[in-house]
């Protein structure tokens, strides 16, 4: 699933790509939008989902983060994203103001 953005210059951008790392032959480095993926960026995406889940379906009456874990640990189990049905995914995100 790979998303389709257009840069500043005109050109297309995918949203995900893949390119040849260095640390062996069949290394790979994942970019988003041109712009490598690091471990420490993924965690920070974990914590932020998991902030934000707890404040819009705040526990105990709701899940909150513990929904989003039960996600990922489902995408770690079996190297597989989840069907979108299982866990109402399939929201329209829609950005109302910028976040400060």
């Amino acid at each position: 699933m790979l998303g389709i953005w257009c840069n500043r210059r005109g050109g297309v951008m995918k949203k995900w790509n893949k390119v040849k790392g260095r640390k062996h032959s069949e290394d790979e480095i994942l970019l988003y939008y041109d712009n490598p993926v690091s471990f420490e960026d993924v965690a920070v995406m974990c914590k932020f989902f998991m902030m934000n889940e707890d404040k819009i379906y705040p526990p105990p009456r709701f899940k909150g983060a513990e929904m989003f874990k039960e996600y990922i640990k489902e995408v770690l189990d079996t190297r597989k994203i989840p069907n979108k049905n299982k866990f109402k995914l399939d929201k329209n995100l829609t950005i109302l103001k910028e976040c400060k």
